[in-house]
Parts: structure tokens; sequence; C-alpha cells
């Protein structure tokens, strides 16, 4: 087991949360980031301590316009309804605070036909696609990386109302 498998199995940076992180999560960028940007990450897992639910949706500056947290309530979609998409200037770490979706993996490298990247947004969507997809519940944080194209906010069984935070942390601090 490598450096970065034991630093996360060791669920250090992780103590006194509430919730863990997603198994998909890929844990070699994500010990890279953590360790490349400590003061970042230690903002976000003292947020992720604070009491979430009682956040109104909207947005939580953390550090400066590199790492800032989104609270938003809405129904969940269906596939047809939905894009896999992918970010090139921030990480995403998506937690669902009230009720259950499902969320699309796919790697970078097995996603086709991108359309136009719209940078003032750090959007950049892709056709429909075979990908894997997990349960994402109260319990467990995704983390979400340029490599990695994802689609959040897919229905489990019907649409349903969600409350999620999504925080935002830069890749670079250039």
């Amino acid at each position: 087991m490598g450096i970065a498998q034991q630093w996360f199995h060791s669920q250090e940076f992780n103590e006194q949360l509430n919730v863990q992180p997603h198994p998909s999560i890929n844990i070699d960028q994500f010990y890279e980031h953590v360790h490349r940007f400590p003061e970042w990450w230690q903002s976000v897992f003292e947020f992720l301590k604070s009491d979430l639910s009682s956040l109104e949706p909207g947005r939580y500056p953390l550090v400066g316009d590199q790492v800032f947290a989104m609270i938003s309530t809405y129904e969940t979609k269906t596939k047809a309804d939905s894009k896999w998409e992918a970010h090139r200037q921030f990480i995403d770490l998506q937690l669902v605070l009230d009720g259950s979706e499902m969320m699309g993996l796919l790697p970078l490298n097995k996603a086709v036909k991108p359309e136009e990247y719209d940078e003032a947004k750090d959007l950049l969507f892709f056709e429909e696609q075979p990908g894997e997809y997990f349960q994402a519940a109260p319990n467990y944080f995704f983390v979400f990386f340029p490599e990695d194209v994802h689609r959040p906010g897919l229905q489990v069984e019907g649409a349903a109302s969600v409350k999620k935070l999504v925080i935002k942390l830069a890749v670079s601090n250039e």
C-alpha cells in the first residue's frame, strides 16, 4: 500500500467529521492536493464540522476566491435531463445534506464528444455515455478532480428534493 493509500485509510484528515470520503475518490490526487494546500483543506474540514443543515442556500467564502462553499436545493433529474460535466479550474467536493441522489463518475480520458468549454463558468459538458453510478446520501462526500467527469443530481427512484453542499477548491493558487 502506497503512502497516499495509507494516509487515506488512516482517516487522519477526517477526525471529528460526521461524514466519510466516498471510496470512489481518486486517492492519489486527493492526497497530493491536501498536502499541497493544507490550509485550504483545513478550512474545508472545519467547515464540514459546522452545523451544515442549518445553513441557508447561498455562497459561503472560505479562503478568498480559491475556496468557497455553495448550498443549494433542487429536484433530482432523470438522465435524459442531465449531462456529464467536468471542470478545469476547480475541484468539487460534493455532499448531499438532505435527501439522496445518484452521481455518475467517468474518467476524463474515457469521455467522448465534449461541448465547448465555458471558461467563465468553468464548465465542460459531454454527451450521453456509460459511466459508473453511486448513491449519494448525507454520510459520504465525493471529490471530483478535473480528470473526473461527473453527473450529479440524478434521481434514485423518482424525483426528490435534495439539499446539497458543493465546496469549490482551486486546482492551483496561480
